[in-house]
């Protein structure tokens, strides 16, 4: 494992349009880990993962994955975006979808060589979607779908994963599904996940970022009850998820 951090971020500050959403942001997570990233709407999450990606650049501050700046880095990291509805109808087989994955800047459509097939083959077997590959997305369930996109992700042989609320529209049993699958992916990957699943961040995370325009980075077992209602000024619930027995772990 290498000694320098997957992902770094020191005095990192930005804003929208002269309204802050992130202040003095410093954040070091190790190669290896799995991250969780949890606050309130609006508390900026996606934005840090935005920056992490590059896609956003700092106001002030560095931003650094495995030792480079994020935009020289982007060929290690593979990203799910939040769902819309909008994919629900997205016109192409699931081997389309995972292809994808296989585009970068230098090459914004096809031909897809061997070398991308295999890829993308190789990313619908981990996520145990193989046998669909020629089906259409549009006919894929909910989890299903997000399981392609996961493989869109993967398809890029990434080292870094980032996903950005993979559970939301997701029921009980297609949110086990896809925790046991990151649960594998983490055996080979570093993972950040944003979620408003408290049950995950108990069950599964070794760290979790707590973010409301300035982050706290805490081990998965110092969250307390009383962290949580001062980041979401409310009491929140949550279901502990464990592989098919779901228990309600109350007020958090």
């Amino acid at each position: 494992m290498s000694a320098v951090p997957a992902i770094e971020l020191s005095d990192v500050s930005f804003s929208y349009d002269g309204h802050p959403v992130l202040r003095d942001i410093a954040l070091a997570i190790a190669e290896g880990d799995f991250a969780t990233v949890v606050g309130p709407n609006g508390g900026g999450k996606t934005t840090l993962l935005r920056l992490i990606l590059g896609l956003l650049r700092p106001a002030t501050g560095t931003v650094r994955v495995f030792g480079l700046r994020p935009e020289e880095a982007r060929s290690r990291i593979g990203y799910v975006p939040q769902r819309s509805l909008s994919e629900q109808a997205f016109p192409a087989r699931v081997i389309d979808v995972a292809l994808t994955g296989r585009l970068d800047g230098r090459r914004i459509l096809g031909p897809y060589s061997a070398r991308d097939r295999e890829a993308a083959l190789a990313a619908l077997g981990e996520v145990e979607l193989l046998d669909h590959s020629a089906r259409p997305f549009s006919a894929l369930s909910g989890g299903e779908r997000q399981r392609t996109l996961i493989a869109r992700a993967l398809a890029s042989e990434p080292d870094l994963l980032l996903l950005d609320e993979p559970t939301a529209h997701l029921d009980v049993a297609m949110e086990n599904e896809l925790h046991a699958l990151l649960e594998r992916l983490h055996e080979r990957l570093t993972i950040v996940l944003v979620t408003h699943d408290l049950g995950f961040v108990s069950g599964f995370a070794e760290t979790v970022i707590c973010v409301k325009q300035t982050l706290a980075c805490h081990e998965t077992g110092a969250l307390t009850g009383e962290m949580i209602r001062e980041m979401y000024g409310r009491d929140v619930r949550a279901v502990l998820h464990d592989h098919g027995d779901h228990r309600d772990g109350g007020r958090r």
